[in-house]
Order: C-alpha cells, then structure tokens, then sequence
C-alpha cells in the first residue's frame, strides 16, 4: 500500500482530539471520513498496529496509543545485533541534544522544577552509595530538566534511551557515586544563575557517564579524562 494511505489515516485520527486509551472510530466511520473502501483501511489500520500507534483488541474496537518514540524503540531493539553499541549511539546524541537545548529551557524551570530535580540528584547518590540502581531517577532527571520545552518528540526520544539502555547488558554495570553527583552541580550552576556553567557541567556529566560502559570505545570521548 502506498506510504500516502497510512500516512493519511494517521493524521486523521491526530487531529481528531483522540487520546492515548480511546477507541477508534469504526471501519466504516473512518472510510466514510476518509472516502475509502473498509479493506483499505483495514490494511492502513494494519500498518498503524505495526508500529504501535494502534491497538487491536478481540472482540472489542481498535484503541488509539499515539505516537511515542520510546515504543518504536522497544520493536527496534529486538533487531540490534548489540544493544550496547545502540546505547552508546544514542547517548552520544542525547549528549548533544541535551547539552544545546539547555540554555533555552533554563528560564523556563521554576522552583518547583529545581527543587524536583535536586530532590532526584540527592536520591542517585544515595543510591548508588548503597550500590543500587538509580537508572529510573537517572530519567525522570533528565526528562525533567528538559521537560518545559513542552517538546512531545524530545521527551520520547530521551526515554527511548533507556528502553534501549535497559536491554542490553550495560545495566549490569556497578553504579558510580561520583556520576550520581554530578547532577546536582548542574543544579548548583542553575539555581547560582549561570548558564554557561550549567552547559559545562551538564557536559562533563556525559563524559564522565562513559565511565559506565568499560567495555564501548566512545570515538571521540574515549581518552578524554575527567
């Protein structure tokens, strides 16, 4: 079927205000909205459940789930012969990524923000104190320090590393204090108002997190010491 049908469909059902849980329109409703014949947009709907954009339940309508990066990552993942050179790709472009957009969502935190975000750091170190996992405050920091961009793609893409992250081996890996750390003197640059610290330091946390991945050569990064 052509890219256009499927293409079509979707923006269809986008800007009809439906949201994440709701059920479709019926077949018939969608081909009277879009003047196609039931099959085809059975085959479009088929295309959209491939993709997770669309649930299929027996027995019950389709449900909308919308469009998330982190679901397209979780069916890439099964198809990458090493998840652990996909996590160092992504987190190479979350480096740069989060390291740009900053300056711009600075203005934009609250106190309330900072104060979420402090409470996240003091717990990463806590826990790796303890010799715990802190990967799920590791995220919810990151998705929150660039959460009021309001920005739906980077939100998903962020979480998409650690769908990707959590699939490979590199979860295994001892859990290291010192990066914990290093995301509260992000928020000591911001909370002192200097932004160009803030860049730095959230810089210098990127490099050092290579410190988990003993076994990835980071190009660039990979002789860089911190």
């Amino acid at each position: 079927m052509s890219d256009a049908l499927y293409r079509r469909l979707a923006q269809h059902l986008q800007r009809s205000g439906l949201q994440p849980g709701d059920p479709l329109p019926t077949e018939a409703e969608l081909g009277h909205d879009l003047g196609l014949g039931r099959q085809r947009v059975r085959e479009a709907l088929g295309v959209l459940e491939a993709f997770g954009v669309v649930v299929s339940r027996q027995g019950a309508r389709r449900v909308w789930r919308g469009f998330r990066a982190s679901d397209l990552a979780t069916r890439w993942i099964a198809f990458v012969d090493d998840p652990e050179v996909a996590t160092r790709e992504l987190l190479e472009v979350r480096h740069a990524l989060e390291t740009s957009l900053l300056p711009m969502v600075i203005p934009r935190l609250t106190p309330d923000d900072l104060a979420r975000l402090r409470a996240l750091s003091e717990e990463m170190v806590e826990r790796a104190l303890r010799g715990e996992s802190f990967a799920e405050q590791d995220q919810k920091f990151h998705r929150g320090l660039l959460a009021p961009m309001g920005n739906a793609f980077v939100d998903q893409f962020l979480h998409s590393f650690w769908v990707v992250f959590s699939a490979s081996e590199s979860d295994k890996v001892e859990e290291d204090p010192a990066i914990a750390a290093m995301h509260g003197r992000i928020i000591d640059a911001i909370e002192a108002g200097d932004a160009r610290r803030a860049v730095h330091e959230l810089d210098v946390h990127f490099y050092g997190v290579r410190n988990r991945y003993p076994d990835i050569a980071f190009g660039a990064t990979a002789d860089l010491t911190v």
